[in-house]
């Protein structure tokens, strides 16, 4: 015979499951939520850098502005004197030596005179100048900025140049920008904030940056790619944040920014180090998270085990002995809960029943039956003196193969009965409970109400308020079947219909009438006194509207004599396969 998992180890593996599925669901929703505002810290930690490096490119393009300006000034002041010419462009070149590889007047014919030394001795005609001096004579009022190339006195520069407009012959004023400085500046920020940053032209050059990078770039003749994604595609992808992967595999996040006085584009590329970096340390604290959370579960679990198991036993004791006959058996319990409760009512029933045996003896049947009448309307007020009056006449009728159901059955009511209230479940809770409750009944009443279930799929996990289904069956059962004086079926569906969750209970009883059925779910005065303490629907329409809007709540069709619908609407969006919504 296969071995029972007694209900206190059954109850012991559940809460530790549960206690620890909640540390494990816990700490893993917020590692994510960790790492989803480090990682949302991080895009805008970058963005702030790319903005200060946008205003730093601002900032020097005003000089760069300036620098032309002067030199304008300076050379319609001494058109006639290029020695003072010579020499203020000299001054001005060391003046600004730090991020300007020259300053210079390009001729006509490609001759220059020039501000740094190398081009002060050596200003011969050069053909890199021709596209310079054409494109500023083009447009002579407007500042043209190259893309970068090599120079021959300047090396690897982005030329600025501007024509002078007014002198008597074609000339133009370039500045050579020491593209050096600027890669030495990103340089910089890549090593302090450790960031992969570049500046790159319109047309997909690399201006300055990434050179130091040995990470997933492909670097050739200061073009670049990421995978199989060209530096022209992502210049020419509208959004300013994109997800792309090397040819290794390895995901990066790019990040651009078009820089406001130049045609550049400044890059930032992670490949989420610095993100996992942080969450690296983060990684030995949710590990001792989840031990701490291991021996909490396992130390909550025994104390609920041992808080149900000692009753439970004394209380399973006291009715194997009374399945066997000895009805004066007593085993107190000293708790002031359901526990203590049900074994004081267990003992009163008892002592009834002993006296009701005994005063069979004396008295004749119609006595007897009486007593057992006046016994019934004692326990009549309460479901838990209702049940126990159920094992009574089992025992009195000697179906003692009743007993273990009707106890189980309220055993797992009484274990489903004393978890918190507020606490949501799944229907499929809800359903084993209403049929525990339904097996009494039909002992109770030796009646065959018989429970059909038609639950559409993927609803059985639906997550519902505790005690939803029993006082609508209960309902049915009272009022529809005039408490046990008929017996029908009473058929659950859940269904989903317009945005919404249905939940209903059918009978085919009494029915309710019309002018009652407007006053069923309005909450009774709390001066009234209630003969019989249980759930109303009233209660069960109230929590429903409360938790989740006016639009929600119990609903209920009648026709007399032929059916009752009491239906439970939800919103439809509250399935998400989680059932602690």
């Amino acid at each position: 015979m296969r071995r029972r998992i007694s209900l206190p180890l059954k109850l012991f593996l559940i809460v530790f499951a549960f206690v620890l599925s909640c540390i494990i669901l816990i700490s893993q929703l917020s590692y994510r939520y960790v790492q989803k505002e480090i990682r949302t810290t991080d895009v805008y930690y970058t963005n702030q850098i790319l903005d200060k490096i946008d205003q730093y490119f601002t900032v020097n393009f005003s000089s760069f502005q300036t620098i032309l300006f002067s030199v304008e000034s300076s050379v319609k002041a001494n058109i006639d004197n290029t020695d003072v010419i010579k020499k203020q462009l000299r001054v001005l070149y060391e003046l600004n030596s730090n991020y300007v590889s020259n300053i210079y007047l390009i001729k006509s014919d490609l001759s220059i005179l020039g501000g740094s030394t190398p081009t002060r001795i050596f200003d011969e005609p050069l053909a890199e100048r021709e596209p310079l001096f054409a494109a500023a004579d083009k447009d002579r009022r407007t500042t043209f900025v190259s893309d970068p190339y090599k120079s021959k006195y300047s090396g690897w520069t982005v030329t600025m140049v501007r024509y002078l407009n007014g002198a008597p012959f074609p000339i133009a004023i370039a500045v050579d920008l020491d593209l050096n400085a600027i890669e030495e500046t990103l340089f910089k920020i890549n090593r302090q904030e450790q960031m992969n940053l570049a500046l790159i032209t319109a047309s997909g050059k690399i201006i300055a940056g990434f050179s130091e990078n040995k990470g997933p770039l492909n670097i050739q003749d200061h073009t670049f790619s990421i995978g199989e994604t060209s530096a022209e595609q992502i210049l020419d992808t509208a959004e300013s944040s994109l997800q792309l992967h090397t040819r290794e595999g390895t995901p990066v996040s790019l990040l651009k920014k078009p820089t406001e006085k130049f045609n550049w584009t400044i890059l930032s590329i992670n490949d989420e180090s610095r993100l996992k970096a942080a969450l690296s340390r983060l990684e030995t604290y949710y590990i001792e998270l989840l031990a701490a959370g291991f021996l909490l579960s396992l130390f909550v679990s025994f104390v609920i085990a041992k808080y149900i198991r000692t009753p439970l036993y004394a209380l399973k004791t006291k009715m194997k002995r009374v399945e066997q006959g000895l009805l004066t058996t007593t085993i107190s319990i000293n708790r002031n809960d359901e526990f203590g409760d049900l074994s004081r009512a267990f003992d009163r029933m008892l002592q009834q029943i002993v006296e009701l045996i005994r005063g069979a003896e004396l008295h004749h049947e119609l006595e007897r039956k009486l007593e057992i009448q006046v016994l019934q309307s004692q326990i009549n007020p309460h479901f838990l003196y209702n049940t126990l009056g159920s094992i009574s006449n089992v025992i009195r009728l000697g179906q003692i193969e009743k007993v273990d159901v009707v106890i189980e059955s309220l055993i797992s009511i009484l274990e489903y009965g004393i978890a918190d209230a507020s606490e949501k479940v799944s229907l499929r809770q809800e359903l084993q409970n209403v049929s525990d409750y339904i097996a009494i009944q039909n002992i109770r009443y030796n009646r065959n109400f018989q429970l059909i279930e038609d639950i559409e799929a993927g609803l059985i996990d639906f997550p519902v308020f505790r005690m939803l289904l029993q006082p609508l069956v209960e309902n049915s059962i009272f009022h529809g079947y005039n408490g046990g004086g008929l017996e029908g079926p009473i058929t659950i569906h859940a269904y989903r219909e317009r945005g919404r969750v249905i939940i209903e209970v059918v009978d085919q009883g009494e029915g309710i009438p019309s002018d009652k059925l407007q006053h069923v779910l309005i909450s009774e005065p709390s001066d009234v006194e209630v003969k019989r303490k249980r759930i109303g629907l009233n209660n069960i329409h109230d929590r429903i509207r409360l938790h989740y809007g006016e639009q929600f709540g119990l609903q209920i069709i009648s026709i007399p004599k032929e059916i009752t619908r009491v239906q439970a609407l939800f919103p439809a969006g509250l399935f998400k396969g989680d059932a602690s919504l």
